[in-house]
């Protein structure tokens, strides 16, 4: 190896790194400006956490009543065209927590008066206005931004959440929401129940018209062929007379049943939902977290004094400056190794 070959491969090896204490010196050089920068985010924090008002959750945990004329019917073909004859709308626990944020639920709970002593109704006390002064079109926007609605997966349950600074309010809009979601489900399956009734009954009219027509022609073929031999054209025509009158009887016996069935849904009152987990007498207001908050804003506030110290430059001068430094120890070591082997190689 040249002299020169051996200068090249000393100076690559001279690669110095850049130490921690480094990157910790501009923060402690700067320390007044990190802690002016985390105490105003500090005081932000601290002004989120309390000069708000104490906010308050109703949580309701509902189960979705499941139709059992529904589950008394077969699997297959025939549980399909079951649902399809007299299932209509069914309480399942998705549909029950679109029922309860519908437009018309929503507004219903919101014109009604709270009852307690400040009075005014629900959409007042939400929106802290008068009456006079509220819009049509705020009232179900102010609504859903106080409600939620979820479906656990696994179990079907359905979580009903109101959180407002009122805990009447919530108490109120939980309650008169599952009573509302409740009633519109069963006058719906009212409203489904009663066309189904009236038009199986234009059903089994005229299947009793049909049973009543193929019963006279069997009769008044009974009454012309008093007797006549087996295997004979008669005899032929007394066996599609009687199965005639066999299919118009099972017509009609299903057309009974299933205008029955509709009259029975019509009359029933099964709710949608039941209440599994309902509200406590008490409500608590949710916690601040002021911890957790401070935690954050402790984040914060030191990523903020790395953005503003990285744009003074402390980051690249302090770097600088302790690059140069390794680098001239380290040039000085490796042309001392140099001039030792130019000497071996002389």
């Amino acid at each position: 190896m040249t002299p020169r070959d051996a200068s090249i491969g000393l100076h690559r090896q001279a690669d110095p790194e850049l130490p921690i204490g480094s990157l910790v010196k501009p923060y402690r050089r700067r320390w007044r400006l990190v802690l002016a920068i985390c105490a105003v985010v500090w005081a932000a924090a601290l002004l989120y956490a309390f000069v708000p008002a104490r906010r308050y959750t109703a949580s309701v945990v509902l189960a979705a009543v499941p139709n059992t004329r529904n589950a008394s019917l077969t699997g297959g073909l025939t549980a399909l065209l079951g649902s399809a004859q007299l299932g209509g709308v069914q309480s399942t626990p998705y549909f029950i927590a679109r029922l309860l944020l519908l437009r018309s639920v929503v507004t219903d709970v919101a014109a009604e008066p709270v009852a307690d002593a400040r009075g005014g109704s629900v959409i007042e006390r939400v929106l802290e206005e008068r009456a006079a002064d509220i819009r049509p079109t705020q009232v179900e926007p102010a609504m859903r931004d106080i409600l939620s609605a979820e479906v656990d997966k696994q179990t079907g349950l359905i979580t009903l959440k109101a959180n407002h600074t009122d805990s009447a309010v919530v108490r109120q809009v939980a309650n008169r929401l599952v009573e509302t979601a409740s009633n519109t489900f069963v006058r719906v399956s009212r409203a489904q129940a009663t066309s189904q009734r009236t038009a199986q009954s234009d059903r089994v009219d005229s299947a009793r018209v049909q049973l009543r027509r193929a019963e006279a022609r069997l009769l008044a073929f009974q009454s012309a062929n008093r007797a006549y031999t087996q295997f004979s054209q008669a005899s032929i025509s007394k066996q599609a007379l009687e199965r005639e009158v066999s299919n118009a009887q099972t017509v009609y016996t299903q057309a009974r049943t299933d205008y029955e069935a509709a009259a029975a849904r019509e009359l029933e009152e099964t709710p949608a939902v039941v209440v599994v987990d309902p509200i406590p007498q008490r409500l608590l207001p949710d916690p601040r977290r002021v911890l957790l908050k401070l935690v954050l804003a402790t984040a914060l506030g030191f990523l903020i004094a790395t953005i503003v110290l990285a744009v003074r430059g402390e980051f690249t001068s302090r770097a600088r400056s302790g690059t140069d430094d390794t680098y001239d120890g380290t040039s000085g070591a490796g042309n001392g190794a140099t001039r030792s082997a130019v000497r071996a190689s002389q």
